[in-house]
């Protein structure tokens, strides 16, 4: 009888959680066109990490289609770990700080609270992208959690933190007043121009300072809310490290990582730093934030299994 049992929880078992490799393509995750995602899964029967991709273009252009045919996904799958595309509503439509809450971090919170669904371990969540999705991926890592738990919403009561993040050719913070610290009030309104008030949908620069434009400006401040209990980080940036000829190269400037790094030391944060142009030797960016990405996750199933293995 006891066998019986065994076995009809082993079969139960495998019809939930075992899934074959598996690729949903334009899936969504909310109301909005844009908020849609691509997501593969590996082969499983155990609940597999979920490595989250954002596409760059200044929250004005790209799409998450860029990274279909990647090898990198493949190296996920084998690697038995779910890989996950998305895309997010533009500036035209939507301002910064509602991107971030409602379709960055609004994205992890809908995979988590679906994590039966997608057969992902919730525990195990991480972000990376060029650009604007290596800036969003920052946001995730160093934000507090925004999980609502008396929401009417289900999945605004799951947490909306991750385990590490890739922050890769990507800026330091989007409190722009900051950059007048950072690189110099001429620079900074020169290359950003009216972006320094207008992503946030205000109408001028003066709005900055109300107590709206202040709250605002501390919620996508990511060098400043960063701290010792946030996600581990790996920078990467191939620009050269000089003044600023355009404005692709002082949005992209490698003068953003290095500040970071600066920080997350300052702060106790693990970091890990690449700056290709002071090397000979190219990285494959991409195959290093998987090394990252997986260290990552084995430390913290590690970390795991000794707290279990303490309170049996």
């Amino acid at each position: 009888m006891k066998n019986l049992i065994f076995l009809i929880i082993l079969l139960t078992t495998t019809l939930v959680w075992g899934r074959s490799e598996k690729t949903l393509l334009d899936q969504h995750y909310g109301p909005d066109e844009r908020q849609i995602f691509d997501l593969w899964l590996p082969k499983s029967h155990k609940r597999t990490p979920l490595v989250i991709y954002i596409h760059g273009g200044g929250f004005v252009m790209g799409s998450k289609d860029e990274i279909r045919k990647n090898r990198i996904i493949k190296k996920y799958l084998e690697a038995g770990i779910a890989f996950a595309a998305i895309n997010y509503r533009f500036l035209k439509t939507t301002p910064l700080q509602t991107i971030m809450r409602e379709d960055i971090a609004g994205f992890v919170q809908f995979m988590r609270y679906h994590s039966r669904k997608f057969n992902i371990n919730k525990n195990y969540i991480l972000s990376h992208g060029f650009s604007a999705g290596g800036s969003s991926s920052l946001w995730l890592g160093t934000h507090d959690d925004i999980a609502d738990e008396n929401h009417e919403n289900p999945i605004k009561r799951e947490s909306s933190r991750v385990l590490a993040i890739g922050h890769l050719s990507a800026q330091v913070s989007y409190d722009f007043i900051d950059w007048f610290n950072y690189f110099g009030r001429e620079q900074t309104e020169r290359f950003v121009g009216q972006q320094i008030w207008s992503r946030y949908h205000f109408s001028h620069f003066d709005e900055l300072f109300t107590e709206k434009g202040k709250a605002i400006r501390q919620d996508v401040d990511n060098y400043e809310n960063m701290d010792g209990d946030d996600a581990p980080m790996i920078l990467w940036n191939g620009l050269a490290d000089i003044e600023s000829p355009d404005g692709n190269h002082f949005m992209h400037s490698p003068r953003h990582a290095k500040l970071l790094a600066e920080r997350a030391q300052h702060v106790g944060l693990e970091v890990k730093l690449l700056l290709d142009a002071d090397r000979e030797i190219k990285y494959d960016i991409l195959g290093e934030v998987f090394n990252f990405f997986t260290k990552k996750i084995e430390e913290k199933k590690k970390r795991r299994k000794n707290i279990f293995l303490w309170l049996r």
